[in-house]
């Protein structure tokens, strides 16, 4: 048996106002489960959204929190052992998770010890900490994702014009480092104009775009000025428009969220004109499609010599909602993590 201390929460509200400390005994590992030792966790914007209740919040309380995360296994249940990659888990191995596969209400993966289902683990690059480790796996099976829905890869994305809004996050800091490492010519775009230095080393050019009315003349006397292949995007709303208008002729919007709005306006004559695609993506994706979620993982550990998470903040597991309050001032460029 094994105790922990979790975070949890029973309302919605501001995380420092309504997250609580808790602790609880944990049963033993059943079959096809792992006990973990948490040792770092890597925080995302929904996170925030979650425990305020404007993304897919829980159907009842109390609520854990979090779904990204390094450990260590210290207790198998009986197998399968055998996830991803070609090892079987065994106790002491360093995991990360699949985001998509854990009890985010349930269990969470803020807290000290969790069970988790051996199907839920990832491997962990090995040149790694635990902080960058927690901050890779969220990023990259939504933005390598979202950039394979569409038609970009490893193999074809050389010459191609990519554009990631809202850049300075930990996904989309991911996603310029793959364009990169794939030789594509990428464009970024931030709300802040203090973020333009930090992001200029990941990306051939970056734009402040403080409204989505913004975008098209910011990318005049750019390499993007005759369009752009393939916009990938998570603030919804009227920057949909925006992206189809600086698409090139038969160019790409994908939507991997809708953080200023779920409901978007445009001229659908200009989308059948330009023969634009417009495509929505979230990391279950790979669960309705067999085959997805090996080949991101592949393509993770296969770029994880040239690519890193970015770390803006660490913060104590004391911290925890201090941290993810953080998220919500947008002040930061790369990913939040917690040692625990």
């Amino acid at each position: 048996m094994v105790e922990t201390a979790y975070w949890f929460f029973e309302r919605f509200g501001e995380p420092k106002a309504v997250l609580r400390r808790g602790r609880q005994t944990l049963p033993a590992a059943g079959a096809g489960q792992a006990v973990v030792a948490i040792r770092a966790v890597g925080l995302n914007q929904s996170d925030y959204r979650y425990v305020l209740g404007t993304h897919f919040p829980p159907d009842s309380f109390p609520s854990c929190v979090a779904h990204e995360a390094v450990g260590e296994i210290i207790e198998l249940g009986p197998g399968p052992y055998r996830t991803s990659g070609t090892e079987e888990w065994k106790v002491g191995d360093r995991v990360a998770f699949a985001p998509m596969l854990v009890d985010r209400a349930g269990v969470g993966v803020l807290r000290q010890f969790g069970v988790y289902d051996q199907a839920a683990l990832l491997p962990v690059p090995d040149n790694y900490s635990d902080a960058e480790g927690a901050a890779y796996w969220n990023a990259i099976l939504t933005i390598a994702g979202a950039m394979d829905m569409a038609g970009l890869g490893p193999e074809t994305s050389k010459g191609k014009t990519i554009a990631l809004t809202a850049a300075a996050g930990g996904i989309a800091t991911m996603g310029l480092q793959l364009a990169r490492a794939w030789g594509a010519l990428a464009l970024a775009t931030t709300r802040r104009q203090e973020k333009v230095a930090r992001l200029s080393p990941l990306a051939a050019h970056v734009a402040t775009v403080r409204k989505a009315q913004d975008l098209v003349p910011a990318l005049r006397g750019t390499p993007f000025e005759r369009g752009i292949d393939v916009i990938i995007d998570p603030i919804g709303g009227e920057m949909v428009a925006a992206s189809l208008e600086a698409l090139a002729p038969g160019g790409q919007f994908v939507s991997y969220e809708a953080v200023s709005g779920s409901t978007a306006a445009y001229d659908i004559m200009d989308l059948m004109a330009k023969d634009l695609s417009v495509h929505g993506y979230t990391f279950f994706r790979p669960l309705r499609h067999p085959g997805l979620l090996e080949r991101l993982v592949n393509i993770g550990m296969e770029s994880a010599d040239r690519v890193a998470p970015i770390l803006a903040a660490e913060f104590g597991f004391d911290e925890a909602p201090e941290a993810i309050e953080a998220l919500a001032r947008s002040e930061h460029v790369g990913k939040i993590t917690v040692a625990v």
